[in-house]
């Protein structure tokens, strides 16, 4: 069965050979980007409770939260930040957030011209996802 496998490549390459390219000018026409696409992460204030468990499952460490003990005996956010210069964009912390408050989504196209324009604070986040919400009618 050696040559069935070279032979399903070559069927799927001559089916591909055939169809029309297709080129979609950027700036002019927006491609369709899934709504669960990982092209950010979106972090949600209301939605967070400081527990941290993002921050654990990030295997890069591009998570930093300081929380400090509420009178009520909620944890107050003193810092959430997000570093993304170092975030893969693989999703864990998106996983391990049992409130669902940081999502894959947000904009695909935050490209900045300085590199540390790319650490976003709890301010900055909170901003990008009222921004992504509002452009979604807050779906």
């Amino acid at each position: 069965m050696y040559g069935l496998g070279i032979a399903k490549g070559m069927l799927m390459t001559l089916r591909h050979l055939f169809r029309r390219p297709f080129t979609i000018q950027y700036p002019e026409e927006v491609r369709h980007v899934p709504p669960r696409a990982r092209t950010n992460l979106l972090w949600f204030d209301e939605r967070c409770t400081g527990c941290s468990t993002c921050a654990q499952a990030c295997p890069d460490g591009c998570i930093l939260v300081a929380t400090s003990p509420g009178e009520d005996g909620s944890l107050n956010k003193d810092r959430y930040e997000i570093d993304f210069r170092l975030c893969m964009f693989c999703g864990l912390c998106v996983e391990a957030c049992p409130y669902e408050a940081i999502q894959a989504g947000g904009p695909f196209d935050d490209a900045v011209y300085v590199f540390d324009d790319m650490y976003r604070d709890k301010h900055a986040l909170t901003r990008m996802a009222q921004a992504y919400l509002q452009s979604h009618d807050y779906t």
